[in-house]
């Protein structure tokens, strides 16, 4: 992740994969209705739910509870850092994506900050001089040209998405993963992933045990998140309680 779009390979391979993938995958979505709410693929979503509660409850729990355990809040916060940090290349792709140029500026301009004067990006130098973090991703490129969400789906072991974010995300994964390699690729989404699990691991295990019906919480907490930011969602019929 260490260029705006995937590095460029001979024939500049790598630096138009990423654009034309997300092209793509916005012509096909772009056909979906434009207010697609509900949730025609539940019964999927419910097992492959079920699926990520088992990982999640013999799996990353114990192995989140263990990080907790041999490590120190400043230590998860410098590893939590360093994640975001090789993520701003990304963020300046999905701003440049989006016509959004300042987003893009401050997310290349926290890259090169970070990974200098914050110790390779353990240390978030940038917010101090004026270089906030601003999450923006794929997804939300395509959020920007009027994508619809499409149906919520779950995706197994990563949880809650629509088509449209997970398509994304798919596209820009393969994106980098011609670039940079499959094996580097993968390493870093799983522990990047595993990271932002250990951040929500304390509330994923209350919503289990408080709500009736865990399913159907994290399926409306993701689709008001993204109604937030996404104008796109935000046009989309509410929900039936």
């Amino acid at each position: 992740m260490a260029a705006i779009w995937p590095a460029e390979r001979p024939g500049g391979q790598g630096r138009r994969a990423a654009p034309r993938l997300l092209l793509a995958l916005a012509l096909l979505l772009a056909a979906l209705p434009a207010r697609a709410a509900g949730d025609p693929f539940e019964t999927v979503n419910r097992r492959t739910h079920a699926f990520n509660q088992e990982v999640q409850a013999r799996l990353l729990g114990p192995v989140v509870e263990t990080y907790h355990a041999w490590t120190t809040p400043e230590v998860r916060q410098g590893v939590a850092t360093l994640f975001a940090t090789w993520r701003e290349p990304v963020t300046a792709a999905s701003g440049l994506a989006a016509a959004d140029w300042a987003l893009a500026w401050n997310a290349a301009a926290r890259f090169g900050i970070n990974a200098t004067l914050g110790w390779g990006g353990v240390r978030d130098a940038a917010a101090a001089l004026g270089y906030p973090r601003r999450s923006f991703t794929p997804a939300d490129a395509l959020c920007a040209w009027g994508v619809p969400s499409g149906p919520f789906v779950v995706l197994p072991l990563l949880g809650p998405s629509t088509l449209r974010d997970a398509g994304a995300m798919a596209a820009s994964s393969a994106a980098l993963a011609q670039a940079l390699g499959s094996d580097a690729v993968l390493a870093w989404s799983s522990g990047d992933a595993l990271v932002e699990y250990a951040g929500l691991h304390a509330a994923l295990r209350m919503v289990e045990r408080e709500s009736l019906d865990s399913y159907a919480v994290l399926r409306s907490a993701y689709r008001q998140r993204r109604a937030a930011t996404c104008a796109v969602d935000r046009a989309a019929p509410e929900e039936e309680p």
